[in-house]
């Protein structure tokens, strides 16, 4: 038995008496861990993190139109006064956020990614309810057609079409989800 306190006290004895661990900065947790830059991989597959969150109203220069790519952080993007809106969503990811306008004369308006670049586009006056019917969204050099299948339900399968100005046209089906 002396044998085995012995051992546990000296253990118990040096863990009450040492100090605390200094706890790493975020950037020195991200450097300790290789994520801060240096031979950090990105996923391809994602949007790029510091891609700007803003819209322009063109597209990139020489982006193919007609592919559409998760939106990714939208947070500085103005859809303007909306009355509700609707998300495209493909799989698990957003392709499309729609806003119906609060005053039914005004054009509505959506976000999409092509490129690596944030595009807004416009829908034809009509509100949100023409939003939520399905409508074509006219951006420079391209259109994006959204057909949801029939009814009021909140999420309903739809299908989209991206065509470019030379014709060439990329089709998603998905799940049209309005508020």
């Amino acid at each position: 038995m002396t044998r085995l306190f012995l051992p546990l006290a000296v253990l118990a004895l040096a863990a009450c008496s040492s100090e605390p661990a200094e706890q790493d900065s975020a950037d020195e947790f991200a450097n300790r861990i290789g994520q801060n830059g240096e031979g950090a991989q990105l996923d391809p597959s994602q949007p790029d993190p510091n891609a700007p969150n803003t819209a322009n109203e063109a597209p990139p220069a020489g982006a193919d139109l007609t592919q559409l790519a998760q939106l990714g952080d939208i947070g500085g993007v103005n859809l303007g006064p909306r009355d509700g809106g609707c998300t495209l969503m493909v799989g698990n990811e957003e392709m499309l956020i729609a806003a119906g306008m609060k005053d039914k004369a005004l054009p509505g308006k959506a976000v999409v990614r092509v490129g690596d670049s944030l595009t807004m586009v416009d829908a034809d006056v009509g509100g949100l309810d023409a939003i939520k019917a399905g409508t074509t969204f006219n951006g420079e050099g391209f259109t994006v057609t959204v057909a949801p299948a029939a009814g009021d339900q909140q999420s309903r399968p739809a299908n989209v079409t991206v065509r470019d100005a030379a014709g060439k046209t990329q089709s998603y089906s998905g799940k049209w989800i309005c508020a």
